[in-house]
Protein backbone atom coordinates (compact mmCIF):
# COMPACT_ATOMS: atom_id res chain seq x y z
CA UNK A 1 0.00 0.00 0.00
CA UNK A 2 1.05 3.59 -0.63
CA UNK A 3 -0.40 6.91 0.39
CA UNK A 4 -0.43 9.96 -1.84
CA UNK A 5 -0.52 13.36 -0.17
CA UNK A 6 -1.82 16.32 -2.21
CA UNK A 7 -1.82 20.01 -1.20
CA UNK A 8 -3.59 22.91 -2.88
CA UNK A 9 -4.57 26.49 -2.35
CA UNK A 10 -8.17 26.87 -3.51
CA UNK A 11 -10.05 29.97 -4.55
CA UNK A 12 -12.73 30.30 -1.81
CA UNK A 13 -15.31 31.23 -4.46
CA UNK A 14 -14.84 27.80 -6.09
CA UNK A 15 -14.64 25.54 -3.01
CA UNK A 16 -17.96 23.84 -3.76
CA UNK A 17 -16.94 23.04 -7.35
CA UNK A 18 -13.55 21.75 -6.18
CA UNK A 19 -15.20 19.40 -3.65
CA UNK A 20 -17.59 18.11 -6.34
CA UNK A 21 -14.74 17.37 -8.77
CA UNK A 22 -12.59 15.83 -6.03
CA UNK A 23 -15.44 13.53 -4.96
CA UNK A 24 -16.09 12.39 -8.55
CA UNK A 25 -12.42 11.55 -9.09
CA UNK A 26 -12.14 9.70 -5.79
CA UNK A 27 -15.14 7.53 -6.72
CA UNK A 28 -13.65 6.89 -10.18
CA UNK A 29 -10.32 5.89 -8.67
CA UNK A 30 -11.96 3.51 -6.19
CA UNK A 31 -14.18 1.89 -8.83
CA UNK A 32 -11.62 1.56 -11.62
CA UNK A 33 -8.03 1.99 -10.49
CA UNK A 34 -7.36 0.39 -7.11
CA UNK A 35 -7.71 3.38 -4.81
CA UNK A 36 -8.61 2.47 -1.24
CA UNK A 37 -10.27 5.77 -0.42
CA UNK A 38 -9.32 9.31 0.38
CA UNK A 39 -9.88 12.13 2.86
CA UNK A 40 -10.00 15.82 2.12
CA UNK A 41 -8.91 18.32 4.76
CA UNK A 42 -8.79 22.11 4.99
CA UNK A 43 -6.29 23.99 7.15
CA UNK A 44 -7.02 27.22 8.99
CA UNK A 45 -4.92 29.16 6.46
CA UNK A 46 -6.96 27.90 3.45
CA UNK A 47 -4.65 25.09 2.38
CA UNK A 48 -6.44 21.96 1.21
CA UNK A 49 -4.86 18.54 1.79
CA UNK A 50 -5.96 15.18 0.43
CA UNK A 51 -4.74 11.87 1.82
CA UNK A 52 -5.32 9.02 -0.64
CA UNK A 53 -4.57 5.31 -0.13
CA UNK A 54 -3.76 3.00 -3.05
CA UNK A 55 -3.07 -0.71 -3.44
CA UNK A 56 0.29 0.18 -5.00
CA UNK A 57 2.14 3.08 -6.59
CA UNK A 58 1.58 1.43 -9.99
CA UNK A 59 -2.18 1.59 -9.44
CA UNK A 60 -1.89 5.31 -8.63
CA UNK A 61 0.28 6.00 -11.68
CA UNK A 62 -2.08 4.14 -14.03
CA UNK A 63 -4.96 6.39 -12.93
CA UNK A 64 -3.08 9.58 -13.81
CA UNK A 65 -3.59 11.38 -17.08
CA UNK A 66 -6.28 9.06 -18.36
CA UNK A 67 -9.05 10.77 -20.26
CA UNK A 68 -12.45 9.32 -19.56
CA UNK A 69 -15.97 10.45 -18.72
CA UNK A 70 -14.59 12.12 -15.59
CA UNK A 71 -12.60 14.80 -17.43
CA UNK A 72 -15.24 17.31 -16.28
CA UNK A 73 -14.29 16.51 -12.68
CA UNK A 74 -10.67 17.42 -13.41
CA UNK A 75 -11.80 20.68 -14.98
CA UNK A 76 -13.85 21.50 -11.87
CA UNK A 77 -10.81 21.01 -9.68
CA UNK A 78 -8.45 22.92 -11.98
CA UNK A 79 -10.86 25.86 -12.11
CA UNK A 80 -10.64 26.19 -8.33
CA UNK A 81 -6.91 25.63 -7.78
CA UNK A 82 -4.75 28.72 -7.24
CA UNK A 83 -1.58 26.70 -6.60
CA UNK A 84 -0.64 23.07 -6.07
CA UNK A 85 2.31 21.29 -4.50
CA UNK A 86 3.83 18.20 -6.07
CA UNK A 87 2.13 15.04 -4.76
CA UNK A 88 4.09 13.14 -2.13
CA UNK A 89 4.22 9.35 -2.30
CA UNK A 90 4.34 7.92 1.22
CA UNK A 91 4.99 4.33 2.24
CA UNK A 92 3.39 3.48 5.59
CA UNK A 93 5.86 2.35 8.24
CA UNK A 94 3.60 2.19 11.31
CA UNK A 95 -0.18 2.45 11.26
CA UNK A 96 -2.34 3.28 14.28
CA UNK A 97 -5.15 5.04 12.42
CA UNK A 98 -8.66 4.08 13.43
CA UNK A 99 -10.95 4.35 10.45
CA UNK A 100 -14.38 5.87 11.00
CA UNK A 101 -17.04 7.70 9.05
CA UNK A 102 -17.09 11.43 9.78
Amino acid sequence: MVVILFRWEINPVHEKVFKEGWTELVQRNIEKYGALGSRLHKTKDNQWVSYSQWISEDHYLKAQGLEDKHEGARVKMLTAIISAAEPLVLVPVLDHLISSKL
